[in-house]
């Protein structure tokens, strides 16, 4: 039995629950950001098989802006499904830094190009946004949940 498994089959846990839900929030926005980008990029360079595509996604300074959603995702299964369990403040800190992906800063200068792309991305097609308006509400509810001001 894996680890993952064996962590299923015990009682629930409400920091790792609300991890979860925003983890699978991101996933979803990240799938949709893709998606959508994916067609921008097909319709300036032509038509990509699968394998061509993740080269690009991979590798083409087009797609970078969206490389620190990966890498937070993939951040947040290791510490999800590593060998120590997920502690409340670290689970916050993983939820905070989603939120952080997806809002401008506070201070109105706007952010970086990447912020700037997200937005643009988010305002032209209505699956980003419906993900993103989805990957906030869990953010509000996990950081609640975490006894933590909500976003």
């Amino acid at each position: 039995m894996s680890s993952f498994q064996a962590r299923r089959a015990g009682p629930p846990d409400p920091v790792r629950q609300h991890l979860s839900d925003v983890r699978k929030a991101l996933l979803r926005l990240h799938k949709a950001l893709i998606d959508s980008e994916r067609a921008v990029y097909e319709a300036r360079n032509g038509p990509l098989n699968n394998a061509e595509f993740l080269g690009a996604l991979l590798q083409e300074p087009f797609f970078q802006w969206m490389r620190p959603f990966s890498q937070l995702v993939a951040t947040m299964d290791e510490a999800m499904f590593g060998d120590e369990p997920v502690t409340a403040d670290g689970a916050r800190g993983y939820v905070r830094q989603a939120h952080a992906l997806v809002t401008a800063p506070a201070d109105g200068d706007g952010g970086g190009p990447e912020t700037v792309r997200y937005g643009q991305v988010r305002d032209r097609d209505p699956a980003v946004l419906f993900a993103h308006t989805e990957l906030l509400r869990r953010v509000a509810a996990a950081l609640t949940a975490y006894g933590g001001p909500a976003a």
